[in-house]
């Protein structure tokens, strides 16, 4: 099984670059497969626009942002999160409200240029994550 924990430790060790899309790429790159999914963080009180890792064929999502996002804010770790793809019809604040999800266009973007040019996207890419072993 991939230590997921251990590869978060060591972008934080090494203070590596990047958004969320470049640290999925580097977990896509070690693990040899997988695909980045563009979806949502549902947190309680929170919707924020997330990319994760899913390994087919057996459907295992391995979430590095999350964990990278952790070693920084350890108060985080203790927080209830699910993972979808689709926005979930219906779902509301506490106040009877369609949330508002926070989005960053930059990891959007990135996500398309890893998906239709790799070479572009890892020449572009920060040095520290270019060259992350």
């Amino acid at each position: 099984m991939f230590d997921l924990k251990r590869l978060a430790q060591r972008i934080k060790l090494h203070k590596i670059e990047g958004t969320v899309v470049h640290h999925c790429a580097i977990l896509v790159k070690i693990l040899g497969t997988g695909r980045i999914v563009h979806g949502y963080a549902i947190t309680p009180g929170e919707v924020c626009e997330h990319y994760w890792v899913r390994v087919e064929p057996e459907g295992l999502d391995l979430d590095i942002g999350w964990e990278v996002a952790c070693m920084h804010s350890p108060e985080l770790a203790g927080m209830q999160i699910v993972l979808a793809e689709d926005f979930p019809e219906g779902l509301k604040d506490k106040d009877g409200k369609e949330p508002e999800i926070l989005r960053q266009d930059q990891n959007r973007d990135l996500l398309e240029l890893w998906q239709t040019d790799p070479k572009t996207f890892w020449n572009e890419a920060p040095k520290s994550v270019r060259t992350f072993r």
